[in-house]
């Protein structure tokens, strides 16, 4: 390994430097005497050629004169400075070298200076470590500016320091004694702490974050609010990354020849700031309620439900998993959230809103719900969260409430307000990006030469990532306006359930399975395993299903502005729900769906180029761009589509007649000829030939990819793309797609 930084943190005492020496000074009528001094150092351990130095201190801290230098032995740590004859049983321990980051698991790239300051007598055999190098200055100013003994202002510095984490009943065994290979609640500690002081920094933020650290502990034996806030963000950051920190530990000292054992880490950290760590875990991820599920009246009413444990539980995650330790997080989110309250609407809009209004409050693990009267006509359910200490989702109540029957007035769509307009636009350009970048990534894989072995996609890939990103951005920008909206007048719900469906299908179509989120996250990057790709097309098709009944039939264009855009029609979410039923394979109920997106007449073939995608009479849904040579299409959703895959629904079915005069449609239109012979491959070779979003749908869900495309079998996996690197670094929980 290379190792090009250098990065220096200020010793904990400014001490002078001073020539190896064995001179017979004394102080405080102390006899020189021989110490087997050894020890580690561990941050993670310092790895071999690491320098340790020795000063003496008398018993006012002021260095005798007397230094000792040594070279760290092995990748452990380990240091021995053998028999010493020494003036002072006072040391000042440094050590100087590259480190094992435990949040990483990789080595340092940049050095760091550890301090210890000990009484030899107590024990020769030292452990440098962060803690004793947090301890050291305020150590020092106990002794000089309180005037303590050396034993009164370590015991003293040792408690402070652990009760500013919550762990003060540990602080009877003296911190150079912790170690990290110890596999006790000592070494919980040190891990704990350790890490703390690393989260995701670099190793130059590393020594400037760990002499922040000493300085104000130094002084005031306690952090700053500031510091404080800094530590409560690398909690949130740390709180996924445990079990990771733990096998990292193991496996480095494995490869060292070492069996090492490490306690559940979460015992060590302060997640309610309670003052008190660990106390709060009750070793469950899930909690036993009274009920799980309320059936509410119309009339509303209210209810308690008990949390049968002995640890406090709370209805807003005191912890949470966050991506990013820069310090208390700002959600993205949140700032859109307080744009939409000052304009989501055209002024003075207002109607009644369809939802469940309710209140809830915990205490003394009782929760109260107080549920309003319905201001709605259909019957709605809601849910909310209970978690424990650390943020995680331990239960979740459901409230059903039946609507009331009397209650409905229908209102035309409420227009945008400016800010409103600002955000659909913003959300439509992210979507446009997508698709975009989806199609020409299509085009250019199902369009190479030699497509008997083509070159696949990778994880890597800087698209694959992109289009990813974007299209959780995309939602989580829709879930943030449905939250607004489902706040306010909600209004929009149906509108933006069609949008998030749309998206969620363009992800399914591209990856299978993936994370299903419908609530606006708490964090700005939350870890989620994937929904399998069954259970996204089911959810799809609930939403589409729900949503259809409140949406207009007219023919939508989102090339007009943004309320054109947001306003989605009947034939949006037919035409999408029907493609979710071939995703299916439940080609009997997509027929229905397509043949009525034909009949209604709002679209037709035009007489164009097989290629050309504009925002015509075939355009459903698509993303307005402006090109050198004019206004063009993005398609997303295009009649051509719907009508070759109602040619598909028709062969499937059993009408294959008909399906070839859907197929011979498309043909005249578009002046191409294909063999109808074999009708599925007669409509592959239309959906190809006319660059159609919706090819590769097509052929993994009639598995056309060896007989029509010519993949070889081992390579049909290429059919689905694979998770992008990023997204598997930032998500444990995240599975690859087989074959990448």
């Amino acid at each position: 390994m290379r190792f090009n930084k250098y990065f220096y943190l200020s010793a904990a005492l400014a001490f002078a430097l001073c020539s190896c020496s064995d001179d017979n000074e004394t102080g405080g009528g102390f006899t020189p005497t021989v110490f087997n001094v050894m020890g580690k150092v561990e941050k993670g351990p310092m790895i071999r050629g690491s320098h340790v130095e020795m000063r003496t201190l008398d018993e006012y801290m002021i260095p005798t004169g007397s230094s000792y230098p040594a070279t760290i032995d092995n990748n452990m740590g380990d240091f021995n400075y053998g028999a010493l004859k020494i003036n002072s049983p006072y040391a000042q321990l440094t050590a100087d070298g590259y480190f094992f980051n435990e949040v990483d698991g990789e080595l340092s790239e940049g050095t760091i200076k550890l301090d210890a300051i000990v009484d030899l007598k107590d024990n020769s055999t030292i452990n440098v470590n962060v803690l004793t190098h947090l301890k050291s200055k305020r150590i020092h100013h106990l002794v000089t500016t309180q005037g303590m003994t050396f034993k009164e202002a370590n015991a003293q510095a040792q408690k402070e320091l652990l009760t500013q984490f919550g762990l003060q009943q540990y602080a009877s065994k003296d911190a150079s004694q912790f170690s990290l290979t110890s596999g006790d609640d000592a070494s919980g500690v040190l891990i704990a702490i350790s890490s703390l002081v690393l989260t995701d920094r670099s190793d130059a933020e590393i020594v400037e974050y760990l002499s922040i650290l000493s300085n104000e502990f130094g002084t005031e034996g306690a952090f700053s609010q500031e510091t404080k806030k800094k530590i409560q963000s690398g909690k949130n950051y740390l709180n996924a990354r445990l079990d990771r920190i733990s096998e990292n530990i193991k496996s480095r000292y494995k490869e060292l020849g070492l069996e090492v054992k490490v306690k559940d880490l979460a015992y060590y950290f302060d997640w309610d700031n309670d003052g008190i760590a660990g106390n709060e875990i009750d070793g469950s991820e899930s909690v036993t309620l009274s009920a799980n599920e309320l059936n509410v009246p119309a009339e509303g009413g209210e209810y308690t439900i008990t949390v049968k444990s002995d640890k406090t539980y709370y209805l807003n995650p005191p912890s949470f998993d966050t991506d990013d330790d820069s310090g208390l997080q700002e959600l993205p989110q949140d700032n859109i959230t307080e744009e939409y309250f000052g304009g989501l609407y055209e002024p003075g809009s207002s109607i009644p809103t369809p939802s469940i209004k309710y209140n809830k409050t915990i205490a003394d693990n009782v929760i109260t719900v107080k549920i309003e009267p319905a201001q709605f006509k259909k019957d709605l359910s809601t849910t909310f969260t209970v978690y424990n200490a650390r943020g995680r989702a331990a239960a979740t109540v459901t409230i059903k409430q039946s609507g009331d029957k009397d209650y409905f007035v229908k209102h035309d769509p409420v227009r945008l307000g400016e800010a409103g307009e600002h955000v659909v636009l913003g959300i439509m350009s992210i979507m446009r990006d997508a698709v975009s970048e989806q199609l020409r990534l299509q085009t250019n894989y199902i369009h190479q030469e030699n497509f008997k072995d083509p070159v696949p996609f990778r994880p890597y890939d800087y698209e694959i990532g992109n289009i990813w990103t974007r299209y959780y951005n995309a939602i989580n920008q829709w879930l943030t306006m449905k939250d607004v909206d489902a706040n306010q007048l909600n209004c929009y719900q149906s509108f933006i359930d069609t949008h998030l469906a749309l998206a969620y299908y363009q992800l399914s179509s591209r990856w299978g399975g993936v994370p299903f989120i419908m609530q606006r996250p708490n964090d700005a990057h939350i870890s989620l395993p994937r929904t399998e790709e069954v259970e996204v097309l089911s959810r799809i098709e609930n939403m589409l299903f729900d949503a259809m009944e409140d949406l207009d039939e007219h023919r939508y264009d989102a090339f007009q502005n943004a309320n054109e855009m947001l306003f989605v029609s009947k034939d949006v979410a037919r035409t999408l729900l029907a493609f979710v039923y071939c995703n299916q394979k439940e080609f009997n109920k997509a027929l229905p769906l397509l043949e009525e997106v034909i009949r209604r007449g709002n679209y037709h073939l035009e007489y164009t180029k097989a290629t050309e995608y504009q925002n015509n009479a075939e355009c459903i849904l698509g993303y307005y761009i402006q090109t050198r040579s004019g206004e063009a299409c993005h398609p997303c959703l295009d009649y051509k589509d719907v009508v070759l895959t109602a040619a598909e629904c028709l062969y499937h079915t059993g009408n294959t007649p008909k399906a070839k005069e859907y197929i011979k449609q498309v043909c005249e239109h578009k002046n191409i000829t294909v063999d109808q012979s074999d009708v599925l491959k007669a409509i592959a070779s239309l959906h190809y030939q006319i660059n159609s979003p919706s090819y590769m749908n097509f052929i993994r869900r009639n598995e056309l990819g060896e007989s029509f495309m010519s993949l070889s079998h081992d390579n049909l996996y290429q059919l689905l793309w694979p998770i992008p690197s990023s997204e598997m670094n930032l998500n444990p929980q995240m599975t690859q797609n087989p074959g990448y």
